[in-house]
């Protein structure tokens, strides 16, 4: 909505009165009035004004008479707040009744104005009014909206981080504990042992869906920023990999220097990601290849992989949160696709780029780029 009276275009009005002579006699009163400039559309049927305000988004206003030829009394108003609840509304009728004008207020209009008594002043000023009392409604809702959200997300992030957790840990706890325990049979032991596998599965999307929740309905990332070596972070989590993936083969390639200020658990979290992801959508008898140099700014690391080509239309959204990499035809599904949509935050928090080419004669590549030191920018740090 524009500011009464400022050097911006005209306040849109939609005037919906089926009387000719009052139509225009307030189009007159309205054009009589100093320097505020209005635009006013004329309808004179109910059915008319929903369509308008459903599909103009300009209108800064609505001024509806009760008595139409297909709606009557405060009857006329729902449907209007319901297709455009944010636009303010004044009443018009030709009863001067203070109860009437009480319960069209409580009705959802922002005043009301009766036919006859009604002079140029005196409407532009109860335009005004409106316009500014549904902003200070508007601002009061967003504001109640971010509360909720803020109470929702403390709920959630506590029935992840301890409702959750807490029951999951002694499940995994104590499945490691029946593991070292001699005696079982082998039938037991691996079923023992697929509950432990299972478990640490649930606590990474546990885990996924906490950083999930963070980057959404909190304030991103917080970050804690050392001196680290990513040569050393990169060749930890490679290893992490080929014990998880024996059958796997990882070419491993650092050069240049790997020194810079950065979070290393969430570095190491953003390259286990991207590294899982191309020994989970790549055939076993291809290689897996990590590679880190430094770039212009600071350092490049680029995950390859020789798996199905991702689609070009999936490209754009790679990295929206619950989309995955390939069809699920072609790899198994052990994840929420929150993986690469973590990574990107985390390089997003570091002022990093994160950006992939896919084909099928070139394979699959993921790459991204951070800087050795952090330059405020407000992504997070």
């Amino acid at each position: 909505m524009s500011e009464i009276g400022s050097n911006e275009r005209p306040l849109r009005l939609l005037l919906v009165e089926d009387n000719p002579g009052d139509a225009r006699l307030l189009q007159e009163e309205l054009r009589e009035v100093g320097t505020t400039r209005f635009e006013v559309l004329h309808v004179e049927r109910l059915a008319d004004a929903v369509r308008v305000v459903s599909t103009d988004p300009q209108v800064d206003a609505v001024l509806l008479d009760l008595s139409l030829p297909d709606g009557h009394g405060l009857g006329n108003i729902p449907p209007l707040l319901q297709a455009a609840p944010s636009i303010p509304l004044v009443v018009l009728t030709g009863t001067d009744d203070e109860r009437l004008a009480v319960r069209a207020v409580h009705e959802g209009a922002q005043d009301y104005l009766v036919k006859g008594q009604v002079s140029g002043p005196l409407l532009v000023r109860a335009l005004r009014y409106a316009i500014e009392r549904k902003r200070v409604e508007e601002g009061l809702k967003r504001e109640e909206a971010a509360r909720r959200t803020a109470v929702f997300r403390e709920q959630f992030l506590g029935i992840l981080g301890h409702d959750l957790r807490n029951p999951l840990q002694a499940i995994s706890g104590n499945a490691s504990l029946l593991l070292r325990h001699g005696g079982l049979s082998e039938p037991q032991r691996k079923a023992i042992n697929r509950i432990s596998i299972s478990a640490d599965r649930m606590a990474r999307m546990i885990n996924d869906l906490l950083d999930f929740t963070r980057t959404r309905l909190g304030s991103g990332y917080v970050l804690e920023r050392a001196r680290m070596n990513l040569h050393e972070v990169l060749r930890q989590v490679v290893e992490e990999l080929e014990v998880a993936h024996p059958r796997r083969r990882f070419e491993l390639s650092l050069t240049g220097n790997g020194w810079g200020d950065w979070d290393a658990d969430r570095i190491a979290q953003a390259a286990s990601n991207l590294v899982g992801n191309a020994v989970q959508y790549s055939p076993e008898d291809t290689s897996v290849r990590v590679m880190v140099a430094d770039a212009e700014s600071g350092v490049r690391v680029e995950v390859h992989n020789w798996g199905l080509p991702i689609p070009t239309e999936r490209l754009s959204s790679i990295f929206d949160p619950f989309v995955r990499a390939q069809d699920m035809r072609s790899a198994q599904r052990n994840g929420l696709g929150l993986g690469l949509y973590i990574t990107h935050e985390i390089v997003r928090a570091h002022g990093g780029l994160l950006g992939v080419s896919s084909s099928s004669e070139e394979g699959t590549c993921f790459w991204l780029s951070l800087p050795r030191q952090y330059v405020a920018s407000g992504l997070g740090g």
